[in-house]
């Protein structure tokens, strides 16, 4: 072995021992340190600034759940944008771990380096163990989400008269559910109130979107007339106005596409569509002809397709002045056509009523007015019958006279259309032999014997209408006609058309609950109109369905008449 090599062993030899010496001092301490653990807390521990230093793992442990257990059951507000939930930590699902919280601070024997460092430093500050029920925790902000979420809304353009109108696009609000859950956690034990975490949803079609789509396609929309050509039927001009009642702007693709609704482009257009001089098509009807239904057949015409006239109005709305389309006139078929109607089935009588009435001069031409006016109405399934729609408001213009009716409660002779309440009062019975959807009916407030009791119906232009639907998936058509002539007694019939689905009648009427009129007034003033005492009284009874034998349906009435005060003119004796 050489001399140099020599100084190098003794190097080694010392860097060994230098090693091996501080080894020998941490491992003394890491000892030391689990020997000081022991099961008392570290001098300086602490828990959300509640001091535990020095106690044993169960004293500190009591001492924690005195200061930090009432904050689970105090009142705890989680804000998530206008929405607010009132609870407590406790009632989400949350609880502290005072045993995990307190061996976390360094109390009691251990191996583990990070706790030797804890006692060897004399501890510090540390944040409680919560525990998560995280079905319970979920739950609630999930609750909280449904209402405070909200969609983003686009930006839109409408249209009011000329004038394009812009609404701004909102974002929407997601509440981002987990990253609650975990505020709310780490938040309760210092604060009483914490804010979801949540995240704006930008719109699709922003309000600059739809500025840039308005001051482009919008204004060049309404700037100017589009010239229709329809080939040799003419030409007419759609004007910014008629374009305006027709356009509209709808999302696509992150922004607003210009287009027409055909329906109202057509109507818009109507006058000059019908300056052409084409023949419009004809809907087929069924009416009463020679006392039984018939059917008018439906009639094909020449015409502008909606569709055809919008789509290509559409095409140029983007462009400047001059713009002009071609649509060419086309046979039009009728929408309801002469094979739809005989589908209808209106083959058979299915409900009748007759009544009968003074023949006085206003009652023969009020009542024989109303039975033109209904004869021949036409009902497709689904739709509905109103008496006044049907009659119009009764004017002297109009056709009809001054006659009886009740007004306030009294007798007042001079109402226009007086008497056609009996028309109306058929027609109810009529309807409901045939057994159709009674809407409303409303009987008069005071009894006449003319009609059956209860089931009757009064009209008022104002206040009282007649209505009832065909809720039958077959045609209706009414058949009215009346009898008599002036000084006779008339009657009024009317008849329901159509395929008969039930055998209607109508159970006895139980009438109860009379009462009497007050005593006679006298009335010496000119104007006076005289009337006789009425009792009064109420009236139950069903309408009855059969289907062969079979009751099916019973549908129950009610009314209750008035009494009517004798009216005698002239002073009292």
């Amino acid at each position: 072995m050489s001399t140099t090599d020599k100084p190098v062993r003794r190097g080694r030899r010392l860097a060994l021992w230098v090693t091996g010496g501080a080894l020998v001092v941490l491992g003394g301490g890491y000892v030391a340190g689990h020997a000081l653990a022991g099961d008392k807390t570290p001098r300086n521990a602490t828990v959300a600034g509640i001091g535990i230093g020095g106690m044993s793992a169960d004293a500190a442990a009591a001492t924690l759940q005195a200061e930090l257990g009432p904050r689970l059951s105090r009142e705890l507000t989680v804000t998530a944008g206008t929405q607010t939930l009132r609870t407590a930590a406790a009632d989400l699902g949350l609880g502290i771990d005072y045993a995990a919280t307190v061996a976390r601070s360094g109390a009691g024997r251990t191996w583990n380096p990070a706790d030797i460092v804890t006692v060897l430093t004399g501890g510090g500050e540390q944040r409680p163990v919560v525990t998560r029920d995280e079905a319970t925790l979920t739950a609630a902000v999930s609750g909280l989400a449904a209402k405070a979420e909200s969609k983003p809304t686009n930006a839109g353009l409408s249209v009011k008269g000329t004038t394009i109108v812009r609404s701004e696009g909102k974002p929407g609000v997601a509440v981002q559910q987990p990253q609650t859950a975990d505020a709310i956690a780490g938040a309760f034990i210092d604060s009483t109130t914490v804010a979801a975490v949540v995240a704006e949803i930008e719109p699709e079609i922003s309000t600059a979107e739809a500025d840039q789509v308005a001051n482009t396609v919008g204004t060049a929309a309404l700037g100017s007339p589009i010239a229709v050509r329809t080939g040799s039927s003419g030409s007419f001009q759609l004007t910014p106005a008629m374009i305006a009642a027709a356009l509209r702007f709808e999302p696509d693709g992150g922004t607003l596409k210009a287009d027409l609704d055909a329906d109202k482009l057509t109507k818009a257009a109507a006058r000059q569509i019908k300056g052409l001089g084409l023949k419009r098509p004809k809907d087929a009807t069924i009416t009463i002809a020679g006392g039984k239904p018939k059917i008018v057949a439906s009639v094909d015409g020449i015409g502008i397709e909606p569709k055809a006239l919008a789509s290509g109005a559409a095409s140029v709305l983007d462009q400047g002045a001059g713009r002009s389309i071609t649509v060419e006139a086309t046979v039009q078929k009728a929408k309801f056509t002469t094979a739809d109607a005989k589908k209808l089935g209106v083959k058979e009588i299915t409900g009748a009523f007759t009544t009968y009435y003074p023949g006085s001069a206003y009652r023969v031409n009020n009542i024989g007015k109303a039975a033109r006016m209904i004869n021949g109405t036409f009902l497709k399934p689904g739709e509905t019958f109103s008496m006044n729609a049907t009659l119009g408001k009764r004017t002297a213009a109009a056709g009809w006279m001054r006659g009886g009716g009740i007004a306030n409660g009294k007798i007042d002779p001079n109402i226009y259309g007086g008497g056609i309440s009996q028309a109306t009062t058929t027609t109810f019975n009529a309807i409901f032999f045939a057994g159709l959807e009674d809407i409303y009916h409303k009987p008069h407030s005071l009894y006449f014997d003319r009609y059956p009791v209860g089931r009757e119906a009064t009209l008022d232009w104002v206040s009282v209408d007649m209505k009832f639907r065909n809720d039958s998936p077959y045609g209706v058509v009414l058949q009215a006609w009346t009898t008599g002539k002036v000084g006779q007694t008339g009657s009024v019939t009317v008849r329901v058309w159509s395929t008969k689905r039930y055998t209607v009648k109508a159970s006895t009427a139980v009438r109860s609950n009379y009462r009497s009129p007050g005593p006679t007034q006298y009335d010496p003033s000119p104007g006076c109109v005289s009337q006789s005492a009425m009792s009064g009284f109420d009236v139950r009874f069903n309408r009855l369905f059969y289907q062969g034998k079979k009751l099916v349906k019973t549908e129950p009435f009610f009314w209750r008449y008035n009494t009517l005060t004798p009216v005698v003119c002239g002073k009292k004796p």
